[in-house]
């Protein structure tokens, strides 16, 4: 056989060739394939720790501005819960609409309006972790109910109001009434939901933390 002859025939891989670049190449793939699942966890986390910032500010914005016209109130930490009374200033049964004016109840809060059926607002944590999201529910003098989610992300919430007068202590109390804090200060904290390592030191969250003052008290 010539050497034009000899070049001219069929070449190929050998057995061992072929089962080596077959193990390289799924190494690769498969590394690949770990690098793009392990980056898109990455973005995920990255993006809802950033959203759950967000809704910290959020929430914490809302009852300032619901503590700053709030008449009276209550916590209930067990429940992490918050209820504000309102102040029914304008009575919409009269045309036009009229403002009320207001009186003293007995236990030193200032009411416009029926004392029974005052304006409500309550803010409270919802649904199980890591899927908690926190909610504002108005509840109008005239018994109409609005509901609405504060937080877009969802994550491992903790809600809790803290008397600036007794900071170490975590029992229930009231606002607005005589001898009541007229302040509170609303704390709360989240928990990523993804991270490398199951233990609770590396599930450590944001806090925030806002004190804030009626205006509206006795």
């Amino acid at each position: 056989m010539t050497r034009a002859q000899a070049m001219r025939q069929p070449g190929g891989f050998t057995l061992l060739e072929l089962l080596i670049s077959m193990s390289v190449g799924s190494l690769m793939l498969g590394a690949i394939v770990t690098s793009t699942i392990a980056m898109q966890t990455l973005y995920v986390a990255t993006d809802q720790y950033y959203m759950a910032t967000s809704d910290q500010m959020r929430v914490l914005d809302f009852i300032a501005l619901d503590m700053r016209r709030a008449a009276s109130g209550s916590v209930t930490n067990t429940g992490q819960q918050l209820t504000l009374n309102l102040p029914d200033y304008i009575d919409y049964t009269q045309n036009p609409p009229a403002p009320r004016t207001p009186t003293v109840s007995p236990t030193g809060t200032v009411v416009y309006g029926t004392a029974t059926q005052q304006p409500t607002v309550t803010y409270t944590v919802v649904g199980g972790a890591p899927n908690q999201v926190i909610l504002r529910t108005y509840t109008s003098s005239a018994g109409v109910i609005t509901t609405t989610p504060l937080t877009a992300a969802s994550a491992n919430y903790q809600l809790s109001f803290i008397n600036p007068a007794n900071p170490t202590s975590t029992a229930n109390f009231s606002l607005g009434g005589i001898g009541q804090p007229s302040s509170l200060t609303a704390q709360i904290t989240f928990a990523p939901r993804f991270n490398r390592y199951n233990l609770t030191s590396s599930r450590q969250g944001s806090t925030a933390s806002l004190t804030m003052q009626m205006r509206n008290h006795l």
